[in-house]
């Protein structure tokens, strides 16, 4: 859903693959095995929040609000050039209708104190229309109309688009779902459709839970776009929010390998954008390798938690503070198992 990373495999010379390290390991061609990955690069989105401001939502906007610094910190993590703005679901009220909210109504990176702005601007206006249509609200948000006028300046052509539904009721909006998957994917043009999503922090499907209908239009879009599910009667927004930034800041934690490895042998590099050519161990700084790529990187250690192998999804995952960087790339070598 967000920028997407690649992941080639490595084809064996006839004279074998060498993963040159300070103690010039080598590989025999019979069983090794490197998957290359590239992480994201600095990532620029623009994040609109479809928040439900009928009165049965007021205590889930003020956790979102409380929790809202999780989300900031994942963006801040990666350096993300950050657009984000509010919506309500209600269409009839001509200062809502689209209109992004609050002031300033843009919160990007200049803006003093984000997370003091977000709380003030999700508190938003309670309506007593039930008929919330928080599909349409997206769309007239990135309609031309409202972004020539009273939302101008808050979608960039160069941006990815995350769109985040928070709402206790289904969607109540005129139209097939499709014609809004499809609306939303097409803003970012032909062949750029994993710049685009929907997530939905709504009432699960098929009978919702307790407090919460079950948001059954938000999750068929979310579905069609590529976007999260989480559960609006979590007890505690904190991990919902931190993994809805993380997807934002379009970061990836998880590179699911092509073979099944010898969980003995995995090794995990990582070179930073821009790491120094190599042919050679000496080539490298201390405490960088020199990878297959022929670029210095340094090597993770598992036994320091930064990465762990889970046999599940037969994936390298980085579940801690730690995150490959923007634009690095990520090398996994390890001679094939048995599957």
């Amino acid at each position: 859903m967000m920028a997407g990373a690649s992941t080639g495999k490595l084809a064996l010379a006839a004279l074998g693959l060498v993963l040159l390290a300070c103690e010039d390991v080598r590989f025999t061609p019979s069983g090794l095995q490197v998957d290359v990955f590239e992480q994201a690069p600095l990532p620029v989105v623009d994040i609109l929040w479809v928040v439900d401001n009928s009165g049965t939502m007021r205590e889930e906007r003020q956790q979102l609000g409380e929790k809202f610094d999780q989300f900031m910190s994942e963006l801040e993590k990666v350096g993300a050039d950050y657009h984000i703005g509010i919506v309500s679901t209600d269409t009839d009220d001509p200062t809502h209708s689209g209109r992004l909210q609050g002031s300033p109504k843009i919160i990007g990176n200049d803006t003093a104190d984000p997370k003091a702005t977000f709380i003030a601007n999700v508190d938003l206006p309670e309506t007593s229309n039930r008929n919330e249509k928080g599909l349409e609200a997206m769309r007239l948000a990135l309609s031309d109309e409202l972004l020539a006028g009273d939302n101008a300046g808050f979608l960039r052509e160069q941006a990815s688009l995350y769109v985040i539904v928070l709402s206790d009721e289904d969607d109540h909006s005129l139209g097939p779902t499709r014609y809004y998957a499809r609306w939303l994917e097409h803003l970012k043009g032909k062949g750029e459709e994993n710049r685009v999503s929907l997530s939905a922090l709504v009432g699960q499907a098929p009978s919702g839970c307790e407090g919460a209908q079950a948001g059954a239009r938000y999750l068929e879009v979310q579905q069609l776009t590529g976007g999260l599910f989480y559960s609006i009667c979590e007890n505690d927004y904190g991990p919902v929010v931190k993994a809805l930034g993380i997807e934002a800041a379009g970061m990836r934690r998880k590179f699911v390998l092509s073979e099944v490895p010898l969980v003995d042998t995995l090794r995990v590099l990582v070179a930073a954008a821009g790491a120094a050519a190599c042919s050679a161990p000496e080539d490298c700084s201390a405490g960088l390798v020199c990878a297959a790529s022929s670029h210095c990187a340094e090597e993770l250690d598992s036994a320091g938690g930064r990465w762990v192998y889970e046999p599940g999804d037969n994936a390298v995952f980085f579940p801690g503070e730690y995150l490959p960087p923007a634009g690095s790339s990520i090398e996994v070598a390890y001679k094939r198992g048995v599957r």
